[in-house]
């Protein structure tokens, strides 16, 4: 029989898992390794394109897995899956490969998404320690953000001293490392165990999941808030090296926007829970949102490298604002499987941005970069504002969870 000790939900497993798993150098240099393989800037676009399009197809059926499974099991697999996309790098030499490589990891951000927050969620709901979800996820995401740090600190060292070919190696040496750590995890599924008892079908699990977040208006807005306003200002990070470029500055600078970038949002994910004990108020999270849509507003305004420390601080802010509405949908989530509404979240998720990407495209041709951003951040300070509005009309009316058809 297992003591107590073993019983219990490794943290600290967890938190070296999320570390190991996102510490990979490879993560600044494989678009480079994959031009000196030969591939075109067009080519290596359709690559960073098909990669999108196998999480968006994936999404679904692994969330539903999931819940309906073994999520432990889902996070071993995906650290394999990650693994083999980098072993497959190393010895490619044509598209179709790095092709399969996209294939392997667009598989493995599938199976991650919605899974690691249901496993967390349901550890901790067994312990009774359900309110700790806050702390755990986002100290989580710390790690996650201070891997990636790290490992674009140290990309350009390596890539001095050693081949990008021998840097993909290191970071599967690394991979295996994190997969080390997942196996230590203890598996709880409070769903699974459900399934035990209930005959659910596989559409049913989605079924139950988009009901959950259309008729539950707590989730609904903050599955809008996420999708329209945090997507925008997360994934905006891709397009930091053409902010350095219109700056007309130095590569070092482009290590610098991101290592600012990167920091603030580490910060933000370690003192999310000490911001959510200290302010009890429903509407917090939008009005962080509103104060980040303004800094992102003011570093548009002065457009210099002295204003990336306000593009940083604003990120920090919507970070919080981010983990604090997943903790919400969380506890909102009873019966349902939490892995599939969290991935009903992912895809709106892809989808906004493969949106925001062409937009951001098709502003670029018409305006300068500066005015772009002061266009998105007008964009989000106005939807934040609304959002603001329509949450304090619900927390007014009676049965504030269901909405009524």
């Amino acid at each position: 029989m297992k003591n107590k000790n073993e019983q219990k939900f490794k943290e600290k497993s967890f938190y070296a898992y999320k570390f190991f798993n996102d510490c990979l150098p490879v993560y600044a240099l494989y678009t480079i390794l994959f031009r000196e393989k030969g591939l075109s800037v067009a080519e290596i676009a359709l690559l960073l394109s098909f990669w999108s399009f196998v999480v968006l197809v994936a999404e679904l059926p692994s969330a539903i897995l999931a819940d309906r499974w073994n999520r432990k099991y889902m996070l071993c697999i995906a650290t394999f899956l990650k693994t083999a996309c980098f072993i497959t790098w190393c010895f490619s030499e044509t598209f179709v490969m790095f092709g399969l490589g996209f294939v392997f990891w667009g598989i493995e951000n599938a199976f991650c998404s919605g899974t690691e927050e249901g496993l967390i969620y349901d550890n901790l709901k067994s312990e009774n320690k359900e309110k700790e979800f806050t702390k755990i996820y986002g100290k989580g995401r710390f790690y996650a953000t201070l891997g990636v740090l790290i490992a674009i600190i140290s990309s350009g060292i390596l890539a001095t001293f050693i081949s990008i070919s021998a840097i993909s190696i290191l970071s599967v040496v690394l991979c295996v490392i994190s997969f080390m750590f997942v196996c230590q995890l203890r598996e709880k599924n409070y769903y699974s165990e459900r399934l035990k008892k209930e005959k659910i079908g596989y559409f049913n699990t989605f079924l139950e999941a988009a009901k959950l977040c259309i008729k539950n208006s707590k989730i609904l807005i903050s599955m809008i808030f996420l999708v329209f306003i945090v997507s925008i200002i997360d994934y905006s990070d891709e397009y930091d090296a053409l902010i350095i470029d219109d700056f007309q500055l130095g590569y070092i600078w482009i290590s610098v926007i991101y290592t600012v970038r990167l920091l603030f949002v580490a910060i933000g994910n370690h003192i999310a829970p000490k911001i959510e004990k200290k302010y009890t108020s429903k509407n917090k999270t939008f009005i962080l949102a509103i104060i980040a849509s303004l800094l992102l507003f003011t570093f548009s305004m002065l457009w210099n490298q002295y204003a990336i420390l306000v593009l940083g601080i604003g990120c920090m802010i919507m970070t919080i604002a981010d983990v604090l509405q997943i903790n919400l949908i969380q506890r909102e989530i009873k019966e349902e499987g939490r892995a599939t509404v969290m991935s009903i979240y992912s895809i709106g998720q892809n989808t906004v941005m493969i949106i925001f990407c062409l937009i951001y495209a098709l502003l670029s041709g018409f305006y300068t970069l500066k005015t772009v951003y002061v266009i998105i951040s007008i964009y989000c300070i106005a939807g934040a504002v609304l959002l603001y509005f329509i949450n304090l009309k619900l927390n007014k009316v009676k049965n504030y969870s269901p909405i009524k058809f």
